[in-house]
This record gives C-alpha cells, structure tokens and sequence, in this order.
C-alpha cells in the first residue's frame, strides 16, 4: 500500500557497511518479518515490513534496542491483500445509519489509518475470514489476475456491498438477517447490503407477517423473534404458526 520511490532494495554498497550490518541485525531482533532497504539516492535506511506489529511499536523497539543505529531511520508498514480486505470489511460494517447509503470511506488510505494502532491485523470471525476470502477472489476474478490492488479490494467492498460477497462466499445467517436479506430490497433497507446492518426484530416480523407467500424458512425465522419483540404479537405468532402447519408436507 505505502511505497517508497527512492528505495532501491536492500544493498551493502553504502558509506557505511558496518552500520548496514548493524542495522540489519536490529531489524531481525525487532521482529523476523523485517527488512532494512537502503536508498542510495537519499543514504536514508528504511525498516520495511507487511501487517505485523505498529509502527510505534517497531520504531520503540528499535529505540530501545540500539538507539544510536535507530538514529534517522524510516518505518514502512505495508499490508497484505487479507489486511486490506478485512479493514475495509470493518470499515464498511462500522458506518453508522445516517451514512448507510453512501457508507464510510472506503479508500487504501482510510484502511492504513484503520489499522495504524492494531498490530498483526487478522479475522476475529469466521464471517470475517468468509468475507476476506470473498472481497480477494471477487478482485482477482473482476481483473482476471492473481494479485489483488488496495484500492481495486476498496472499490469492491464500498461498491458491491457486503451482503452480496457474504452470500456467495457462503456465510450462515442469523433468523434476523435471513429475513432481512430477503425484504431488504423491498423495504428500502441499503445497509444490509452494504454494511449487513439487519432491520429491527418488528420490521423483520411484520415483514413475513404481511407477505402472504412466505417460505417455510421465513415463516420459522420470524418465529424465533418473538422474544426480540418489544410488544406481545399472540395473535400474529398464531396466524404464521397456522399458516405454517398448513404448507404442503405437514401431512
């Protein structure tokens, strides 16, 4: 994501081998993942590398370690394609309601901030590690490539939506969001697609409620909400579980 055009890779050819040397057993007792690039068109040292710790940590770490060759360094903190994918999943679930159309911005950028604190960003969730596996392969495929751009994995996540990637990598509902995934279109209710934000437990109710051809599986969805509901709904809860003994199949 972050990229350095003056950096000409690692290199011993520097004024000061020694401190080349130095520098590069400071970066492997920093952490393993680390590289120390030389510039030689600036003489400035760089530690580089992908996901793993902050840079506040690396860059304490290194202060402590050996402060004199930490002297004038630069940190670089690159991220993987899953690191990008999973911020900007997180990203797009955290937008608040008043923003659920247009949603929080979705940029490379924005996701380098996201996790500019959190240290080896990973998926907490099997939902989440679904959802990065989902935003990647859907990239690739888009772009017929084997490599995913930051911000081709952005414009994804922000354009497509969450809900549609969730589906076709598998995801398992809730009651709720099954029912919500189904009216969603027909209640104008965008953040479900974009952000999974499921409608309320009555909406979701009074959506099956009304529907008088309702499947099976969301005649028994709705039921499971009735201790979600705020206010008693007998009559109603008697009406579905009715039309539910009445479906082909019950004998």
């Amino acid at each position: 994501m972050t990229s350095d055009p003056t950096d000409s890779g690692p290199t011993d050819c520097c004024p000061d081998c020694g401190r080349a040397t130095r520098l590069r057993r400071l970066a492997a007792a920093v952490d393993g993942t680390i590289e120390a690039e030389h510039s030689g068109s600036t003489g400035v040292w760089t530690f580089v590398w992908t996901d793993g710790p902050t840079i506040e940590q690396v860059r304490s770490a290194a202060r402590e370690a050996d402060p004199d060759a930490a002297e004038g360094l630069r940190y670089i903190r690159r991220f993987s394609e899953d690191a990008v994918a999973l911020g900007a999943v997180r990203l797009a679930v955290a937008t608040t309601p008043a923003d659920a159309r247009r949603r929080t911005e979705i940029t490379p950028r924005a996701v380098e901030e996201f996790w500019r604190e959190v240290p080896l960003p990973s998926p907490c969730t099997e939902r989440e590690r679904r959802l990065v596996y989902a935003v990647v392969y859907q990239v690739r495929d888009d772009h017929r490539r084997n490599w995913a751009d930051p911000d081709d994995i952005c414009r994804t996540v922000a354009q497509v939506g969450l809900a549609p990637l969730l589906r076709r990598a598998g995801g398992q509902l809730t009651p709720l969001e099954t029912l919500t995934a189904h009216y969603a279109a027909t209640h104008a209710h965008p953040a479900w697609r974009y952000r999974l934000a499921p409608m309320t437990a009555t909406t979701a109710f009074q959506a099956v409620r009304d529907d008088p051809k309702a499947t099976r599986e969301l005649l028994v969805a709705a039921l499971t909400l009735l201790p979600a509901l705020p206010e008693p709904c007998d009559s109603s809860a008697a009406e579905l579980r009715t039309r539910l003994t009445r479906m082909p199949g019950n004998g």
